[in-house]
């Protein structure tokens, strides 16, 4: 249940969205202060007053969630929670009103998920660089300031030398990667070492198959086909075009900052014991190793065995378990559908009608439903947005209680 604790805070943004504080106080049941027009410019007094008492504050703007952090922090306040009420509700142009809808959003930000479990990843650093040509070898450079780097040729034509050379590289072809962030282990065919004496371009001797090796992360931007099936779902494995310098400088950002110690949700948990995969070498259930996009899952005898490592979070395989060995704890189904029944009867009492859901992640949906609100009319008054992890893993019992809730 939402705390009832909460001291919410509204803005109009400037009065580009209508916001009736009294109104959405009444469908919550508690008072909610006069909407501000410009929090976070003329209006921040009215914030600092409020992290200043006693009660945790919840503020209706994500855009600005860094400045309200910041001023909170140097207040010595707690951080406060934020929700998006423009983009999803406010901006909009459906004439019916958007107050069951905003005090739905309001009181889904007040309920509180249990923290998933979480394990550590630690990272040496060490990169392999995989690519061809001139791309390669800068882009190797770049990541070199921060990782531990080895750059690894397809091609080396057209290639200048620098005077200094800060990492060895060597040509070969990745015939076989296997592992995560930290972790992987690597297979190269035709592997060489550059000769120091080279001149023009970079000359190899001695070339040899299966050579192995391990690194903490690998940067493939070698034009070919990931390596993996799912590399947005493998930690420490960047992918990308080597005509798309934009698109590679973004990656050697983010590959850049692979170092160190890393926690990662633990997004499943297994119970073996109601698992139908396999009794007495019969084979049996296969939904959650055929689903598994990043091939996180594989058999081990009467079960199944899945790999947290590579893990990805997509739900797919909760999400198909016909019995339920497999759950999504990111988090707890329990709590999704708390916080989505928060949603139907705060809209339904605050007299809204015929609700739809619409599930997004927190990225390309979300950027969707922004673009939507800026360009276009935004999103109905009677469709309310639920964030999620990854959509895909919605399974029957969240669909059943959206139904039982009135969606």
């Amino acid at each position: 249940m939402p705390d009832t604790q909460y001291r919410i805070i509204l803005c109009n943004c400037e009065k580009t969205m209508d916001v009736d504080s009294p109104a959405i106080g009444k469908a919550l049941g508690r008072d909610i202060a006069k909407c501000a027009t410009n929090l976070c410019r003329n209006g921040l007094s009215g914030f600092e007053d409020a992290i200043a008492g006693d009660l945790p504050v919840l503020v209706a703007c994500t855009q600005e969630a860094a400045l309200f952090s910041e001023i909170a922090e140097e207040a010595g306040a707690a951080s406060p929670t934020f929700f998006n009420l423009r983009e999803l509700a406010g901006w909009t142009r459906d004439k019916r009103s958007p107050v069951p809808k905003m005090a739905a959003l309001a009181a889904a930000a007040m309920v509180r998920s249990k923290p998933p479990r979480l394990r550590t990843i630690e990272s040496d650093g060490l990169c392999l660089v995989v690519g061809s040509g001139q791309e390669a070898l800068d882009a190797a450079i770049l990541l070199n300031r921060s990782l531990s780097v080895t750059l690894l040729l397809n091609d080396a034509s057209g290639i200048v030398l620098p005077p200094s050379l800060e990492f060895p590289v060597f040509s070969g072809r990745l015939a076989l990667a296997r592992g995560s962030l930290g972790h992987f282990e690597v297979e190269v065919n035709g592997y060489a070492a550059m000769l120091p004496s080279s001149r023009s371009e970079p000359q190899f001797a001695m070339a040899r198959d299966g050579a192995k090796s391990q690194c903490s992360v690998i940067f493939d931007m070698s034009g070919g086909p990931a390596i993996f099936s799912r590399p947005e779902g493998r930690d420490g494995y960047f992918h990308v075009e080597p005509g798309n310098r934009a698109a590679v400088v973004e990656a050697v950002m983010k590959a850049g900052e692979m170092s160190g110690s890393f926690e990662k949700p633990i997004y499943v948990e297994y119970d073996a014991g109601i698992c139908a995969h396999s009794r007495s070498k019969k084979q049996g259930c296969n939904k959650c190793i055929d689903n598994c996009p990043a091939g996180a899952i594989s058999s081990a005898g009467d079960h199944v065995e899945i790999d947290a490592a590579i893990c990805g979070g997509c739900g797919n395989c909760a999400a198909h378990c016909p019995s339920g060995a497999v759950s999504y704890h990111y988090p707890d189904r329990i709590d999704s559908i708390s916080v989505l029944q928060v949603m139907a009867r705060t809209y339904l009492a605050a007299g809204g009608k015929e609700p739809v859901l619409l599930l997004h992640d927190g990225d390309h949906g979300l950027d969707m439903i922004n673009v939507m609100a800026r360009l276009g009319g935004g999103l109905p008054a009677n469709v309310i947005p639920f964030e999620m992890h990854s959509v895909s893993g919605i399974g029957h019992d969240f669909m059943a209680a959206a139904f039982a809730r009135g969606f």
